[in-house]
């Protein structure tokens, strides 16, 4: 099992949410940080993203990079699909 960090932003942005879109995320978190290597449907990140992830989770995505070595999940962004990939 993987730790997981989730960044302020990231962190105040789902606490905002609707509490199904919130509970949706939250299992798709956990069940991420069970298993890292394995999640379905996980798109790697090409360009200026380069080394990042990204879940889709209805209209919402949530992009992390996962450090194997030390076997943690840092989500970096959870947005919007139109807003996440603009706040690099």
């Amino acid at each position: 099992m993987a730790t997981l960090i989730v960044h302020r932003q990231a962190a105040k942005y789902l606490k905002k949410l609707p509490k199904i879109q919130k509970e949706k995320i939250k299992t798709s978190l956990r069940r991420l940080e069970k298993n890292p290597s394995d999640y379905p449907k996980i798109k790697n990140m090409v360009g200026e993203w380069t080394g990042y992830s990204r879940i889709r989770i209805g209209n919402l995505r949530v992009i992390y990079w996962y450090d194997e070595i030390q076997n943690t999940i840092y989500v970096d962004h959870i947005g919007p699909r139109g807003d996440v990939y603009k706040k690099r």
